[in-house]
């Protein structure tokens, strides 16, 4: 058996959350692989239920590496493992305490809480929506994600709102010292063009959830396709992948360059593959 991960956002898919090719061309590729005792799953910086949902569509039929390495699912024994709970315990009630935060700070603000990535992948303007949207991720067991959004110009949809991210950020960064936690010390990803915030773990790494996978698994040969270095896993039992998008340094220490990018990238490479 092989087994072939994939890495989402800017690999699978493009920036607004779509395959750049149809979905029925990419889920015939998985089930020629699987017919050839080929896995394909899944290795994001996303929460479970985004890459579930994504794995489900898509008909893939290999485990789901969450959370950056944080959180392994089996989709065989229908199980979600936090690989290290002591690192990552606390993001939790963090999560709590921020939206409390945020209450006090902007009372007039609308929180969404749940799977914040589907609703900003969906973008629709309500009447209930205020002119400061958070939408906070409620699925996330072992990191912490918000959105920062406000209505666009008009009126027609929503739109990340840099200046609001910014000034949460700083909030969060406070809030940060009440649980003996520095900024230097986490992943933080603060990216203005998706107005999101996300935090992780100095020691959250994708490849000790890959590690994890492998030692349960125990595949004759492991591929990563990714598009950037921090889909770059290090280990040697491992090869990488890269879709033609990927960013230079990725693409030098990978051993395959897809000509495509995107999904038709990952296609060349899964193809490349058997």
């Amino acid at each position: 058996m092989k087994l072939i991960l994939l890495d989402l956002d800017n690999t699978l898919i493009d920036a607004d959350y779509r395959l750049t090719v149809s979905e029925d061309e990419f889920r015939s590729v998985v089930q020629e692989l699987a017919n050839k005792d080929v896995l394909v799953g899944l290795c994001s910086d996303s929460a479970t239920i985004t890459l579930r949902q994504w794995s489900d569509r898509l008909g893939l039929t290999g485990p789901i590496i969450a959370e950056r390495g944080a959180v392994v699912w089996n989709p065989t024994k229908q199980t979600e493992n936090i690989v290290d709970m002591s690192e990552t315990a606390w993001f939790q009630d963090f999560r709590m305490s921020f939206i409390k935060i945020v209450m006090q700070n902007f009372p007039g603000a609308t929180l969404i809480i749940g799977d914040a990535t589907k609703f900003v992948k969906e973008r629709n303007m309500s009447g209930a929506l205020t002119q400061q949207i958070f939408a906070i991720n409620g699925f996330r067991v072992a990191s912490f994600s918000f959105f920062a959004y406000r209505p666009n110009s008009r009126g027609s949809g929503i739109e990340p709102d840099p200046e609001l991210l910014s000034r949460t950020s700083a909030l969060v960064m406070e809030m940060l010292k009440d649980y003996d936690k520095k900024k230097e010390e986490l992943f933080w990803d603060e990216n203005l063009q998706y107005g999101i915030l996300i935090i992780h773990a100095g020691i959250t790494e994708k490849w000790r959830g890959v590690s994890s996978v492998i030692k349960d698994l125990s595949p004759e040969q492991t591929i990563m396709v990714g598009d950037g270095m921090s889909d770059f896993l290090g280990l040697s039992n491992v090869m990488q992948y890269a879709v033609g998008n990927a960013n230079p340094l990725y693409k030098k220490n990978s051993v395959f360059v897809a000509q495509q990018p995107l999904t038709a990238g990952v296609i060349e490479c899964l193809r490349q593959c058997v």
